[in-house]
C-alpha cells in the first residue's frame, strides 16, 4: 500500500519506523552513544538542521564568538566539513525528487533523536 493510501495513523507509524531504522543504521555505522557524547557543542543538532532545512532556504546561522559580537556563519562551516562527507543537497527539491527529500528529513530526524538522547543522558548525569 502506498503512503498516499494509508491512514494518518499508519503514515505516522511509518514515519516513526523510518526514523528508528535510520537511527539504528547510524549506530551500526559507528555513531554510538560514546561518539554522540563527544559532540557536546550540539553538532548533532546542527547536523539535523542541515538535513531538515530545504535546500532553497538560507542555511546561515548566527553564533556568538565568545564575546559580545554575533557572527553569521554557514551551518556547514560551523559544524565542520568532515561532518558533511557523502552528503549532497544539490538536488534536494521536493518538486524534482520527493524520495531524496524524504530521505534527508528521515536522516535529520534521526540526528535530532541522537541529540535528544545525548541531552537526556546529560540530564541523568550520564556524561
Amino acid at each position: 500500500m502506498s503512503a498516499s493510501k494509508k491512514s494518518p495513523d499508519q503514515i505516522g507509524l511509518l514515519a516513526v519506523g523510518m526514523v528508528a531504522e535510520e537511527r539504528m543504521r547510524q549506530v551500526q555505522k559507528g555513531y554510538s552513544r560514546d561518539h554522540d557524547d563527544d559532540h557536546a557543542s550540539e553538532e548533532l543538532a546542527a547536523g539535523a538542521a542541515f538535513y531538515l532545512l530545504p535546500s532553497w532556504m538560507n542555511q546561515d546561522v548566527c553564533t556568538a564568538n565568545g564575546g559580545e559580537r554575533l557572527v553569521i556563519e554557514s551551518l556547514q562551516n560551523l559544524v565542520g566539513a568532515a561532518a558533511w562527507n557523502d552528503i549532497s543537497r544539490d538536488e534536494d527539491n521536493p518538486d524534482d525528487d520527493l524520495e531524496l527529500r524524504i530521505q534527508n528529513v528521515v536522516r535529520g530526524c534521526a540526528l535530532g533523536l541522537a541529540e535528544l538522547e545525548r541531552l537526556l543522558r546529560m540530564r541523568k548525569g550520564g556524561r
